[in-house]
């Protein structure tokens, strides 16, 4: 909030060295008196630099000064009365955008400073999208494969954006909507169309491409049933994460910080993120699959590995004298049976299943089973982790004959 200072401290007659060493002199409550004028005085001109010259045009101050904050920089900034009054602020810092100002379509504005690191053009975005979802794989490619080639990032101006938001029905108490995805499936392909707001600082949109994306895993990988069930903080919390760990990775604290500050999870990103450090990210994945309740409990940190994985139902006998025969022929050790591809997924055949890195099933092993989870998948080997125990093992293809 802008407040209003009239031009008395900052004015020359306060800075007589002598005068001042004089009037220390006085008895002791009148020193305390002219101290605590002292620190006041030094306290306004840590304001700013300049105390004759507003801090946005330069134009010498009048007899009202106003103050205000620049959310960039987080430093108070002082205003002549003339920017006090300006009616456009810049959508980035929140100071009167008055110096060689950039108006976008939607309305808003933008000072010269921030629309330098704005991303403005489409082609910027798509370059950006995909940097992210590059890194996302490097950094996380052991628990989860985020979709590629079935999902695609638009620019959007801020009112194409919230009438994206509002159709869903998705007017709930969020601040501030940086991005939105649409995830429609036709039985056998997915497809996610994200929306991410034009003029974002480039950090937070490299942040919000990263939280529609862990969206998009989400909607993969996580079970219509248990997306309903989750609560929506919770969700929210998830995706958040992805995009503090990718923001962690950049050393880009300052956006890290903005993420906290957003109260929309409602305390749950803070859960992940301590979530994550304790008990680490596949932890987490398989909350988000299969845990118990809706959400991080403060009280319980270890309520993340409170989860109920289903049991794979054993298909009946069938007239297929194949399935018949591979019943009778069930190993019984695990196996690494074959690599392939299936819509840009890497899976891998553990004795009778299939799995995609991130993926966990219970594989057949002679007359019983184990649920095992995959890690990774390379060239003709696959890492794998026994749920039960945590022991991490990697199986190879057979040689060629």
């Amino acid at each position: 909030m802008t407040c209003i200072i009239f031009r008395l401290l900052a004015t020359r007659r306060f800075s007589s060295g002598s005068r001042l060493h004089g009037a220390l002199r006085q008895p002791k409550s009148k020193k305390l008196v002219l101290l605590g004028l002292v620190c006041a005085l030094l306290r306004f001109c840590a304001l700013a630099v300049d105390l004759d010259h507003c801090g946005v045009c330069g134009k010498t101050f009048g007899t009202v000064i106003f103050t205000t904050m620049d959310h960039v920089t987080h430093e108070k900034v002082l205003l002549c009365y003339d920017c006090g009054l300006f009616p456009d602020e810049c959508y980035i810092c929140g100071l009167p955008a008055v110096m060689n100002p950039v108006k976008l379509p939607d309305g808003r504005f933008l000072c010269a400073r921030d629309a330098k690191d704005a991303v403005l053009d489409a082609s910027k975005a798509r370059i950006i999208s995909e940097e992210v979802r590059d890194e996302i794989d490097r950094l996380f490619s052991r628990f989860l494969t985020l979709p590629s080639t079935n999902t695609a990032v638009a620019l959007v101006d801020r009112v194409d954006l919230y009438e994206e938001f509002a159709v869903t029905g998705n007017n709930f108490e969020c601040p501030d909507v940086l991005g939105y995805i649409r995830s429609q499936t036709n039985q056998t392909f997915m497809t996610h169309s994200i929306s991410i707001m034009s003029a974002l600082p480039e950090p937070e949109f490299r942040a919000t491409c990263a939280h529609e994306y862990a969206h998009a895993w989400v909607f993969e990988h996580v079970s219509s049933a248990r997306r309903r069930a989750l609560a929506r903080d919770a969700h929210e919390g998830f995706c958040e994460l992805l995009a503090w760990l990718l923001m962690d990775s950049l050393h880009q604290e300052e956006q890290k910080a903005k993420m906290l500050r957003n109260t929309y999870t409602r305390g749950q990103i803070d859960l992940f993120i301590a979530a994550e450090k304790t008990y680490g990210l596949n932890d987490i994945l398989d909350w988000m699959r299969w845990g118990v309740n809706t959400r991080l409990k403060a009280a319980d940190p270890g309520d993340v590995r409170n989860v109920e994985m289903p049991r794979v139902k054993q298909a009946g006998p069938t007239n297929s004298f194949l399935y018949m025969a591979t019943q009778e022929h069930v190993p019984d050790k695990l196996i690494l049976k074959g690599i392939s591809t299936a819509r840009g997924r890497q899976l891998a055949l553990i004795n009778n299943q299939n799995l995609a890195p991130g993926e966990s099933a219970r594989v057949r092993i002679g007359t019983t089973n184990v649920l095992v989870q995959c890690v990774a998948i390379g060239q003709a080997s696959v890492t794998l982790r026994l749920v039960d125990s945590g022991k991490q093992l990697e199986l190879s293809l057979p040689a060629r004959r």
